[in-house]
């Protein structure tokens, strides 16, 4: 009677842990995926021309050198593109973008196409604050529409996407706007500056 029941016993505790797996695994999923998910809304200031900061943004194939999961962006510069991304497991998420709203100096927008893997958008806009500053209003958001087990793990013991994409674009406005820049020489400077002198093998030699 003792072997049975304790039979019994077991098969109830499997019932229940078989029962219970699929709700963790449900819960597991969709916590990793609102850490994985980004809803951000920021402003920077960069210290450079609106013109110079709206050339650099305009090129989507520049934010990969901002953002380090984003692994790569082909810009076919007619308002298509195509992003890849690095998930928290290391494989490639990848899908096709494209502009939404497009006015110079002032306002770029996408959205990513019908049907991709993720639900992604963007919203940057310009304001001037002066000759050499510009003010960026940054609105993204990004949803994968899948997410596996061990994406939803990694998702669990590391930062959300969105807390760390909002360190990495604060960095960058800081880095932009000091960027190292061609010195330009005023006519004066050019006229005095040290000239090169040629010399002949001979010269060389007896130098």
């Amino acid at each position: 009677m003792r072997t049975r029941g304790k039979l019994w016993t077991g098969l109830a505790a499997a019932t229940v842990v078989a029962s219970a797996l699929p709700v963790m695994l449900r819960w597991l999923r969709r916590k990793g995926t609102a850490r994985r998910a980004i809803d951000l809304r920021m402003t920077v200031v960069v210290e450079k021309p609106i013109h110079e900061v709206f050339e650099f943004a305009r090129d989507f194939e520049n934010f990969p050198k901002l953002i380090d999961a984003l692994l790569s962006v082909e810009d076919s510069q007619d308002g298509r593109s195509h992003w890849a991304v690095r998930s928290p497991s290391g494989r490639t998420v990848e899908w096709d973008a494209a502009v939404s709203k497009y006015v110079p100096n002032s306002v770029i927008a996408w959205d990513s196409v019908p049907d991709s893997a993720v639900k992604a958008s963007g919203l940057m806009r310009f304001s001037p604050l002066g000759p050499a500053e510009t003010r960026v209003d940054i609105s993204l958001t990004y949803k994968p529409l899948r997410t596996g087990f061990i994406d939803a793990i990694r998702s669990l013991v590391r930062s959300t996407n969105t807390s760390t994409l909002r360190t990495e674009l604060a960095q960058a406005s800081l880095d932009l706007g000091h960027a190292p820049e061609d010195v330009a020489h005023t006519p004066d400077e050019v006229a005095h500056a040290p000239e090169e002198v040629a010399h002949t093998p001979e010269e060389v030699a007896q130098g």
